[in-house]
């Protein structure tokens, strides 16, 4: 016992020691806590009381728990954890993991939140422990430990705050002394964004928020887009510098300008950037997202650069038109009442493609929506928040309206769904009150009154026409006998030369999907041209550029999303946390059922009591009549009763229905607190019983 003691006494010693050590050394610091828990532990074997000994034994138990939960929770196994809910709202996506495993170069989040804030609203209460959270499961899923999370709480007047402000995050007012913070700055070597606000009411976005910011600050050069199109977007517009779209469009992407023949551009993109040797195909790698707008007249050979680039993992953007307005203003009409000659093709389509994945998209043929159209201007489509069918798309977030000119729609071609094989989401439809005009009516010396009978007819289509669509997932090539530039000479007198460069390149030509592709389908292509999307003024000396629909927004939306990273596309915002209480609302469907039919039936004799009195007063106004004899108050006085008495009984009925309601309530509250502690009580008799039971049989 005598050595025991001595050891023990010689561990406290040395744990004392180092513990005095870590006060002086920097490098021990962090292991302070550790020393003293393990010298209290060790003194616990050193008295000869046994009380003494249990008291210590008890502290230093109660401390190695906590310092224990504490490491835990600051490492990769504290911050697993089982998702129970039905729609799995606290799991991460699969494209935040892999974003976060992807990760080459360390990323710092400085998370700022004021958290001892008198009059702090109780919506941000609620949303700091759940953005706490979440910020910790984002550290400890980042690969290699590379993603840094720093707690700061920025009180006021400190170095805390300034540093804040200096990364511009929002201070929002909780009374008159007092602000709180609370948003976060990532930065990634020299890249830094900012969440401003960590917003209660932003909070189904959270996971975009943070992870598509960890996505932008770890990218080290700017995104390069692709630009497909007929148009110049360069030149024209209402500045004659270029669309406006076009012009806020390079000051944040590098435009890659491919023309209507993408590889032919490819060799001078390439040494543009300096990227080395072009290859004879779109890499998805080099140009992450294709913006295709108008493609009109597009070439086979063109069709397949695209196909075989959705086959490699790559995003397009088809902004397709069945009679663009742009295009019409680029060509001159030779005779009065018809369409120009010259110029761009008004109409343009994706032919193979649309025909391989069952898109239907009518050429020359416009949709007057009856719902969503002006009534002064039915070619213009003016689609609000009833339109956008999938609320939770990121591309669609704070979209408050889109406007489409002369737009066509897509539907599923032969009654089959589109997209067969893909995921498919219909981000913006019609109504079911729609018909097609062509382009002939709409080009016609009597197009306007043309229109008012297309707008006043109704006619019900058998499903609605989509003006926005997603597919996504692996797609097979539309040109399945390969590269369409490849000629083929059944003569038998091809150069041995060529006929070898031809099966090369049939060889390298895919098949079937490497990667996920998206492709979006946009069904106009004027919704970007000055006027639908932007207006420029000038202040001063100084042109100012103003959104004057969500166009443009919704359109920077996805490029965000694509050029983000790749599985950014197709984002959801999360589903609501505070859920309905279904259970209570079926019950009170189920009671005002029940209740409706009497209370209808009070309200109808109520109705027809105060019928008849307006009847008798009616007649003695037509007969010229104010005096009312005894048989005429007597009607009116029984009349007045019986609106008293249906009265009186609706209100009893009311209460009556309410006291229904409140006691359904409190059976369910008083359920869900009792069921647990009933379960605990039953299982410990139960094994109270058992043990007893196992205890007279010995």
């Amino acid at each position: 016992m005598n050595t025991s003691k001595a050891f023990a006494s010689g561990l406290a010693a040395l744990g004392i020691l180092l513990l005095v050590l870590s006060w002086a050394f920097e490098s021990l610091a962090s292991y302070s806590w550790y020393f003293a828990i393990g010298a209290f532990v060790a003194l616990s074997f050193v008295p000869s009381s046994r009380l003494i000994r249990v008291g210590f034994a008890t502290v230093a138990m109660a401390a190695m728990v906590f310092f224990f939960t504490e490491f835990i929770s600051r490492t990769g196994v504290g911050n697993r954890s089982v998702d129970l809910t039905e729609d799995d709202r606290y799991t991460l996506t699969d494209g935040t993991r892999s974003i976060l495993s992807e990760l080459t170069e360390p990323v710092t989040i400085n998370y700022y939140v004021t958290r001892d804030v008198d009059g702090t609203p109780s919506s941000y209460k609620r949303h700091i422990p759940r953005v706490d959270s979440f910020l910790r499961q984002i550290e400890g899923l980042a690969a290699d430990d590379l993603v840094t999370l720093n707690f700061i709480d920025p009180k006021p007047n400190t170095d805390q705050e300034d540093a804040a402000l200096l990364d511009q995050v929002q201070q929002v007012p909780v009374t008159q002394d007092d602000n709180l913070i609370f948003g976060a700055s990532i930065s990634s070597l020299d890249k830094k964004t900012v969440i401003p606000l960590f917003s209660p009411s932003q909070e189904t976005q959270l996971e975009f928020q943070v992870v598509s910011a960890i996505a932008e600050v770890s990218r080290r050069e700017t995104p390069v887009v692709g630009l497909v199109s007929a148009h110049n977007l360069a030149m024209g517009g209402q500045t004659n510098r270029g669309w406006l779209f076009y012009q806020l469009l390079q000051r944040s992407y590098d435009v890659a300008n491919l023309g209507m023949m993408p590889t032919d551009a490819l060799e001078v993109e390439y040494e543009k950037r300096k990227w080395g040797d072009a290859p004879d195909y779109l890499d998805p790698e080099k140009i992450p997202v294709i913006l295709c707008v108008h493609p009109a007249g597009i070439t086979p050979e063109a069709e397949f650069a695209l196909d075989q680039y959705l086959l490699r993992g790559g995003t397009v953007i088809a902004c397709v038109d069945p009679l663009s307005l742009v295009a019409q203003q680029s060509g001159r009409p030779q005779f009065p009442g018809m369409p120009p000659q010259g110029g761009t093709l008004p109409s343009s389509t994706l032919p193979k493609l649309f025909a391989k994945h069952n898109i239907n998209f009518r050429e020359s043929q416009v949709i007057i929506d009856r719902v969503y159209a002006p009534s002064n201007n039915p070619r213009i489509i003016l689609l609000n928040d009833e339109a956008m069918t999938v609320k939770d798309d990121i591309s669609l977030s704070k979209i408050q309206n889109l406007a489409f000119l002369m737009s066509g729609g897509f539907t599923g071609a032969n009654g089959k769904p589109m997209g067969p094989g893909l995921e498919v989401s219909k981000l913006v439809e019609s109504s079911y009150e729609y018909t097609f005009v062509s382009d002939q009516t709409l080009n016609s010396p009597d197009a306007a009154n043309q229109l008012r009978f297309a707008l006043g007819s109704r006619r019900e289509g058998d499903e609605k026409q989509t003006y926005v669509a997603l597919l996504s997932g692996t797609f097979e090539t539309s040109f399945p006998d390969g590269d369409p530039a490849i000629e083929s000479d059944d003569s038998g007198d091809e150069d041995d030369d060529k006929e070898e460069v031809d099966e090369e390149k049939k060889s390298k030509a895919l098949a079937t999907g490497t990667g996920r592709g998206n492709l979006y389908l946009i069904s106009d292509s004027d919704f970007l041209y000055d006027g639908m999307a932007y207006n420029s003024r000038r202040m001063f000396n100084t042109e100012v550029v103003e959104p004057i629909t969500g166009n443009g927004a919704f359109m920077f939306n996805i490029l965000d999303q694509a050029t983000g990273s790749k599985y950014l596309i197709g984002a959801r915002a999360r589903a609501e946390v505070y859920r309905p209480f279904t259970v209570l609302n079926e019950k009170q469907a189920e009671f005002e059922k029940a209740r409706g039919e009497e209370m209808e039936k009070l309200r109808q004799k109520r109705d027809n009591a105060q019928s008849e009195i307006q009847r008798i007063t009616s007649e003695l106004a037509k007969n010229n009549n104010s005096q009312r004899n005894e048989q005429v108050r007597s009607e009116i006085a029984k009349y007045n009763k019986e609106i008293v008495d249906a009265n009186k009984e609706i209100r009893e009925k009311q209460k009556s229905y309410q006291a229904e309601v409140d006691s359904l309530k409190a059976t369910i509250f008083w359920r869900n607190v009792l069921y647990v502690p009933l379960g605990v009580i039953i299982i410990g008799l139960s094994v109270f019983i058992w043990r007893k039971q196992q205890t007279k049989a010995r």
